[in-house]
């Protein structure tokens, strides 16, 4: 039986309550390990140390205007209200942000989380086949 792939969540808010709420949520999925940041601008340095599968990043985390240039180092979930028009605008561009509208239903969030770990899944799978032929 082949080992299980974890999938290393990064998730950037500043908000402890919503802290809360994403270990809820993800502390039925074990296939998931989640870790947090308060500060998007700390993402540029966390980066180079730990790279995570999925990005989860909550508009309150970002300053206006930061995005500009930046690219995402690995597939991103954006959580942003509709007036974030700066955030739509900088990561329309970019296919592997997926923008999700505040408010939300858990559930969405879920769906779109397990629809983004499926696909590097399967990623981690043909490698792992390529190197066994």
């Amino acid at each position: 039986m082949p080992a299980r792939i974890r999938i290393d969540v990064l998730i950037v808010d500043r908000s402890t309550l919503a802290h809360n709420l994403y270990q809820l949520l993800f502390t039925g999925q074990n296939r998931f390990r989640i870790s947090f940041a308060d500060e998007f601008q700390s993402l540029t340095k966390r980066s180079h140390r730990f790279r995570p599968d999925i990005l989860l990043v909550n508009s309150n985390a970002i300053e206006r205007d930061t995005l500009n240039g930046f690219r995402f180092p690995c597939p991103t979930i954006l959580i942003a209200s509709k007036d974030r028009l700066d955030l739509q605008e900088s990561t329309a561009e970019q296919k592997q942000v997926t923008l999700i509208d505040k408010p939300f239903y858990p559930y969405d969030l879920l769906s779109v989380v397990n629809r983004l770990a499926g696909q590097r899944i399967e990623k981690e799978r043909k490698k792992v086949k390529r190197k066994s032929s």
